[in-house]
């Protein structure tokens, strides 16, 4: 079984500084209902139903085989081309949404 794992440079921001901390700490604080959203596309799944923040993340990622149980293989299919890549975000949502992996 062949592995691989790409490589991706680390981009280094500039550290913040205090009025740019002092700005972030102001939209922190305001209220949802006084932030201006007419400018900003509506977050949706893009074609291979991930979301475009995701997608666009360059994370070195490792080949490995696993086995799936076939309705769960079907399911990732049922829209097409990019299953891996549905996979992938499911795993990541459940990672980042606290999902209690070690009591399954």
């Amino acid at each position: 079984m062949k592995r691989t794992q790409r490589e991706y440079k680390v981009i280094d921001f500039p550290p913040l500084t205090a009025e740019d901390r002092a700005v972030l700490e102001k939209l922190d604080n305001m209220p949802d209902t006084e932030i201006n959203y007419e400018d900003i596309p509506q977050s949706a799944p893009d074609s291979t139903g991930g979301f475009y923040y995701f997608q666009s993340l360059k994370i070195p990622k490792t080949d490995i085989h696993t086995k799936i149980d076939n309705d769960t293989l079907a399911w990732l299919r049922k829209d097409g081309k990019g299953y891996q890549s549905r996979l992938n975000n499911v795993l990541r949502w459940a990672r980042m949404n606290g999902c209690p992996i070690a009591s399954m």
